[in-house]
């Protein structure tokens, strides 16, 4: 080889290099899998923070505060006080099987969950539920007929449930997840990982990493050996012992920011004790949320008031300030006629460190005043069709992802008249200021509807706000750029993988 040759090939290795691990594919650790890749299905944040990079929304959420931006539509306006909105669409736009995306798309996508809203599209319905019609006035423009004037309508469609879906996708037996996002789906070996690509010919700057593998792995000391080892790049930390345990490693970096997320103990309404209020009133007397939070969570959580976390209108920090207190807890529960005690069952997900020591300290508390409380731990996957079908007593359980307060209360508690399935219950009174709020487009004013429904819903008490939690994520310094969006999901398309 001649000097001249050898000086190019050298010139040439450290940009070859880097090529290879901008290629490398970047790998999330996970304690669960998604439940399903279908945004008109989702009820689990797992199965959101994957459809958030490979689906696309008429509209986005601002990163910096609680507004809508444009995302596939350009520009919008609404008329009849709310009641019709109309969508100007972004064009030159494709989908990842190369097709056009249009207002055929848009028609297509909401039509499909709408015609099965009250099946196996629920849980679109129950975030969607005033649609009457969407049409395409022409190619680039869509526009929506509601039953009611819905104010909160542009932020619902900031939601995964609105996620744009190409043409033919829901008509086989099985959902084809074909979006326009940045990452294009790539295979699914469930209960083991899903692979993302990179989509090449995406609309806005082409993503950073080539490749992302969520991956499931429920055993937290498996994940925090994964992350210091370097065979994965992301994990998101989900106790102060998992943060300890990483702190001060030089391939570690580590982020944390408050989330749209409020995590509360819930209460099967539909049976006895828990259908008397005195008995559900009486939990709010054995918790010390203060003490328990700076317990397990340390400066990672804060304990919850009313049901709106801090960052959004309608938030009442004065709600929920109950005294700990054993001697009112037993009156409670002498009013109730349950005097001698009684015992229950309390489930949460397995591999949340956090959820556990909050559920212990729970059950302890209630023993002191004659309650045995069973502690059930239970696969997340599990969880939530485990408490929709009312298997549980108590349940511990997070609720967020949305950016406007009306469509954070409402869906959660699924509180539409004639829904017999709900398993937590709320007075006409809460009912009332919700649909007052709906309607309201003055910002101050459906702040103040909100902060009274909260007061109504402590009042009724169907759960107990416990703390409102923020995201800590670690990942391998290899990683530039890393960041969330407000409610959680990470942005892959604005990370940079470097060689180091």
């Amino acid at each position: 080889m001649t000097l001249s040759r050898l000086a190019r090939l050298l010139l040439l290795m450290p940009l070859t290099m880097t090529l290879l691990f901008a290629e490398r594919p970047v790998t999330y650790v996970r304690i669960t899998d998604s439940l399903t890749l279908d945004p008109g299905k989702i009820e689990d944040f797992f199965s959101q923070e994957v459809i958030f990079n490979v689906f696309e929304g008429l509209v986005r959420l601002r990163r910096d505060r609680m507004e809508a931006e444009p995302s596939l539509a350009v520009r919008w306006m609404n008329k009849e006080g709310g009641r019709r909105w109309i969508f100007h669409l972004r064009r030159g736009v494709r989908f990842h099987d190369g097709s056009e995306f249009n207002a055929a798309a848009v028609v297509y996508s909401f039509a499909k969950r709408i015609e099965n809203k009250a099946g196996e599209y629920a849980s679109f319905g129950r975030f969607f539920p005033y649609i009457l019609a969407v049409r395409a006035l022409d190619q680039w423009t869509v526009e929506f007929v509601l039953s009611r004037p819905y104010a909160p309508f542009l932020l619902a469609l900031v939601d995964q449930r609105g996620k744009i879906v190409a043409p033919g996708s829901m008509d086989g037996p099985r959902f084809a997840p074909i979006g326009t996002g940045p990452y294009a789906f790539s295979e699914w070996n469930k209960g083991r990982s899903i692979v993302l690509t990179r989509f090449p010919r995406y609309w806005e700057e082409p993503a950073g990493p080539a490749k992302i593998i969520f991956k499931h792995e429920p055993n937290v000391a498996r994940r925090l050996s994964q992350i210091k080892n370097r065979s994965a790049d992301i994990n998101l930390i989900r106790s102060a012992k998992e943060y300890d345990e990483l702190l001060g490693k030089p391939h570690v970096g580590i982020v944390s920011e408050p989330k749209l997320i409020t995590f509360y103990l819930g209460f099967n309404c539909r049976r006895r004790p828990f259908s008397l209020l005195p008995a559900r009133k009486a939990f709010a007397h054995l918790l010390q949320k203060e003490i328990l939070i700076k317990t397990v969570f340390q400066k990672f959580a804060v304990p919850a008031g009313g049901m709106l976390p801090p960052q959004m209108p309608g938030f009442a920090p004065q709600i929920g300030q109950d005294e700990f207190s054993l001697e009112k807890a037993r009156r409670l529960l002498e009013k109730a006629g349950l005097a001698h005690g009684f015992s229950c069952r309390l489930y949460f997900s397995e591999g949340q460190f956090g959820l556990e020591e909050v559920a212990g300290a729970i059950a302890a508390n209630a023993r002191r005043v004659g309650i045995e409380v069973q502690c059930v731990r239970t696969p997340f996957e599990n969880m939530i069709r485990q408490v929709q079908g009312g298997e549980p007593d108590l349940f511990l359980l997070g609720w967020g992802y949305t950016g406007d307060p009306g469509v954070f209360l409402n869906p959660m508690f699924m509180f539409f008249p004639g829904d017999a399935g709900n398993i937590m219950s709320a007075s006409p009174e809460f009912i009332d200021l919700l649909a007052q709020a709906e309607t309201s487009e003055n910002a101050d004013r459906r702040g103040e509807l909100y902060a009274a429904a909260q007061r109504r819903l402590h009042e009724d008490m169907p759960l107990i706000p416990l703390f409102y939690l923020n995201h800590v994520l670690a990942y391998s310094t290899r990683l530039s750029n890393v960041h969330m969006d407000p409610f959680g999901f990470l942005i892959f398309k604005d990370m940079r993988l470097e060689g180091n």
